[in-house]
């Protein structure tokens, strides 16, 4: 089981939120916070986590009264302003915060923050193009979320080469350099305890993560086989 831990969301708006949600469904503690008291409000109403307060994030001396210290992870989720992103992930660093997941709308924007230190850039618009792409040309991921420029977490469609293998017999870590998270199967249940044993199904979806060539890699191998 994973280690229960406290993550500070800043900007709750369709990113925050979502980055947020998720983190709270998977047994952490979240505090989000937004500028907007309507997007507070949302989140609040939508029981999507478990603390959501109005905070100027810009503001150092705000973010000081949060105790900020005591997040093992602070993700910046702000897209609509440029400035205030860098600025609040200038405060952070400030601040010490060590571990920072900022959201970068450009490439410049992103080069900013990497000089400030930033230790993951995510580009949802970018991997929403691309996800959209491939759904348009037929490829079989059904989501995908960025960790990284070239780390990902996708869900993807078992290829029919591994339908009744087991685990360890599909070698898909040592043969794609992808590592197999869960497994959601026909009626949309999940299979989070996983072993070498496990058998793969002909409905089933694979939820992995790895690098965006190894999961392009991973899907063309099921492409060529429907074929």
């Amino acid at each position: 089981m994973l280690q229960k831990e406290n993550f500070l969301v800043i900007g709750l708006g369709r990113f925050g939120s979502n980055v947020a949600k998720v983190l709270y469904e998977n047994g952490h503690d979240v505090l989000g916070v937004d500028d907007s008291i309507d997007a507070v409000q949302t989140v609040i109403d939508a029981k999507l986590i478990n603390n959501a307060m109005q905070l100027d994030a810009t503001d150092s001396n705000s973010l000081k009264k949060i105790e900020i210290e005591k997040f093992a992870a602070v993700i910046v989720a702000i897209g609509s302003s440029i400035e205030d992103s860098v600025l609040v992930t200038a405060n952070l660093r400030e601040l010490g915060v060590k571990k920072i997941i900022a959201k970068a709308s450009t490439e410049m924007h992103g080069k900013i923050l990497d000089k400030l230190g930033v230790e993951k850039i995510v580009y949802p618009e970018a991997e929403m193009g691309r996800s959209l792409a491939k759904q348009i040309i037929g490829l079989n991921t059904l989501d995908e979320f960025a960790l990284s420029e070239d780390i990902s977490i996708a869900e993807v469609m078992l290829p029919k080469e591994f339908h009744g293998k087991s685990l360890s017999e599909t070698n898909i870590r040592s043969s794609y350099g992808l590592n197999i998270l869960a497994i959601r199967r026909a009626g949309g249940d999940f299979s989070l305890t996983l072993t070498p044993q496990t058998t793969l199904q002909p409905d089933d979806y694979l939820l992995v993560i790895g690098h965006h060539l190894d999961i392009d890699r991973f899907q063309e191998v099921g492409e060529k086989i429907a074929k």
